[in-house]
């Protein structure tokens, strides 16, 4: 099951790239919605979500607030926070299917940039750092938004899907000698010393692996 898995996230991720422009403009006044209720789910039942997961959200009273405060600066760093809602499964798929169109790591809202940007009415901050409170503060700016997202197309996705727990019974990694060309598929091992736990293929990532890891695992298989 876990190779079944790997390939539907891989034919998932090419159908994501192709239609995923005009899905973003069409769920895109849902996405306060369907942030809220995954994150309230992967919250409550332990789902992985490694940017979501390192800010380290605690409930307190109703809310869950992070712990773990981004480093750069910015005048809403300190007040991010989601609101607690208990969320079924059927409603998490509902909110997943919608969430994974848009990119939860963009520090305004639909577009990226730098925190010297900001202005009251477009503050700086990621959704994975404000929670709710950056649906307080929507942004959509035209091309900014168009050619970002033409770059980062379903990348929620990628977040949700494409990086793995060490322990996770889907992990895998195989080194694969193609022609004399070294390819890689799974996800990188967490013996590695950079990136962990990454999905890749073909030689997605290859520079980044440990040549004693790929030759390691080049013996393995």
């Amino acid at each position: 099951m876990k190779y079944l898995r790997y390939i539907l996230i891989l034919v998932f991720k090419l159908v994501g790239k192709i239609i995923g422009v005009p899905m973003f403009y069409l769920l895109l006044p849902f996405r306060a919605y369907a942030r809220n209720r995954v994150y309230n789910y992967v919250l409550q039942n332990n789902v992985y979500l490694k940017r979501l997961e390192e800010r380290d959200y605690k409930l307190d009273n109703g809310v869950y607030y992070p712990t773990n405060i981004s480093k750069k600066s910015f005048k809403l760093k300190n007040d991010g926070y989601i609101k607690y809602k208990k969320v079924s499964f059927l409603e998490y798929c509902l909110a997943l299917f919608i969430w994974v169109w848009f990119d939860d790591d963009s520090n305004y809202d639909t577009h990226d940039g730098n925190e010297s940007l900001e202005t009251l009415d477009k503050p700086f901050g990621n959704t994975f750092d404000l929670g709710d409170l950056r649906a307080e503060y929507p942004i959509v700016d035209g091309m900014k938004t168009f050619k970002w997202i033409c770059r980062n197309t379903f990348y929620n996705a990628n977040y949700m899907f494409e990086e793995i727990r060490e322990n996770d019974k889907n992990n895998f990694f195989k080194v694969i000698k193609i022609f004399g060309f070294t390819t890689i598929w799974g996800y990188i091992p967490y013996e590695n010393s950079t990136r962990k736990g990454r999905l890749v293929f073909w030689q997605e990532d290859l520079d980044k692996i440990d040549k004693e890891v790929l030759e390691k695992y080049t013996r393995k298989n």
